[in-house]
């Protein structure tokens, strides 16, 4: 017997969701074949089995939260067991009535950080939930005599609640704007050089896609390279800031789950054609739901954009630092403005920005010479692109 415990899966998180059985007891499963389907605080992750065999015993089912380390399923491989082992295996499956011998019980989805929440405030998720997944503010209203995840669609009013995926990022967002001293910085930059980047390249690169997110990517890691303050993580427990030299750069990324932010590794040692092919890998994996856990792990600095959704013209916004990154840039498309060269009014190109920091850590004038090496690496991006 193969006890199969729950690995680490993500980046200091210690329990998982289970969201669903991919298989039966007494199925026989092949080494890499998807058992079972988790969630985590960050992303629902797909396990596959270690080993080659005969599924035994599932312990769980789910709804259930599993700390990491806990035996999830055991699996007859075949090979010959001892006492030792079959008595893990007991004791694993002690966790939870066996499969198929559960008491009846209704399935409270509710993310692990959620989970937790509840327990410190001595309240029985199964008392929230109306059947959607329970969020932290749904306890706050339950504890308050307002059960908000009790609530029942009046005709013409459709309830929509948070869950996986966008429960996780929401989790986050609320993180950072609660924490964070966010303040920001709206700005324009120049965007003949980044065109003619784009232009360039792409008669180059007849398989690539080559957009303006790739060309400010390039030029945003010369910038941080210049001014690692911003290129920092977080600590609020020990109130302190981790400056990095390599750039782990997420890039905000549109999808059916929400908005995501996968993380290019090392990106300062990319060129602008490989930091091209880079997002386009993990933009498709992300809409098609293919990411993992480690690609959301480690970010240094975040990058959005709106350019390829934009119909009407956006002048300016103010976006949520990805915490525990210092500072997040948001970029538009770039469009033809007036402007004036030389004293004389003309037609030109233009790029707005918004750049949010932590005033904790980063004051105006460290934000005001951060752009101004900004500016200036994506106006000559074609000179070492």
């Amino acid at each position: 017997m193969f006890k199969f415990k729950l690995p680490d899966i993500g980046e200091g998180l210690h329990e998982a969701e289970l969201l669903a059985w991919d298989v039966k007891v007494g199925e026989r499963v092949e080494e890499g074949q998807a058992i079972a389907q988790v969630s985590t605080d960050k992303v629902n992750v797909e396990l596959p089995s270690p080993r080659a065999g005969v599924i035994a015993e599932l312990p769980w089912q789910p709804g259930d939260v599993i700390a990491v380390g806990k035996v999830l399923a055991v699996i007859d491989t075949g090979e010959p067991g001892n006492g030792d082992e079959d008595s893990a295996v007991a004791s694993g499956a002690s966790l939870s009535a066996p499969a198929g011998k559960q008491a009846p019980r209704a399935r409270v989805v509710a993310a692990p950080a959620v989970r937790r929440y509840a327990a410190e405030k001595g309240v029985d998720l199964a008392d929230v939930s109306a059947g959607g997944p329970v969020t932290a503010a749904d306890i706050d209203a339950y504890l308050s005599g307002g059960n908000a995840g009790a609530a029942k669609a009046e005709p013409g009013v459709t309830l929509r609640k948070l869950s996986g995926a966008r429960l996780a990022a929401a989790r986050r967002l609320e993180t950072s704007w609660r924490t964070l001293a966010t303040t920001a910085i709206a700005f324009e930059v120049r965007g003949e050089a980044i065109e003619a980047e784009i232009a360039r390249l792409t008669s180059e690169q007849e398989n690539l896609r080559i957009t303006p997110v790739s060309v400010v990517a390039y030029g945003l890691c010369q910038a941080l390279a210049q001014h690692p303050e911003f290129n920092a993580r977080v600590d609020n427990e020990h109130d302190t800031l981790a400056l990095h030299q390599p750039v782990h750069l997420g890039v905000a990324v549109d999808s059916e789950d929400g908005l995501l932010v996968p993380v290019i590794r090392d990106a300062q040692k990319l060129s602008t054609v490989e930091t091209a092919a880079a997002i386009e890998f993990l933009a498709q994996r992300a809409r098609c739901g293919a990411l993992e856990a480690g690609d959301y792990r480690g970010s240094t600095f975040t990058l959005s954009s709106t350019g390829s959704l934009e119909k009407a013209t956006i002048t300016a916004t103010t976006p949520i630092i990805n915490f525990p990154n210092v500072a997040t840039l948001w970029i538009s498309a770039t469009s033809q403005q007036p402007v004036v060269v030389d004293k004389q009014l003309t037609v030109g190109s233009l790029m707005r920005c918004t750049l949010a920091f932590d005033h904790r850590y980063l004051h105006g004038a460290d934000a005001v010479r951060f752009i101004n090496t900004l500016d200036a690496c994506l106006r000559s991006v074609g000179e070492a692109g």
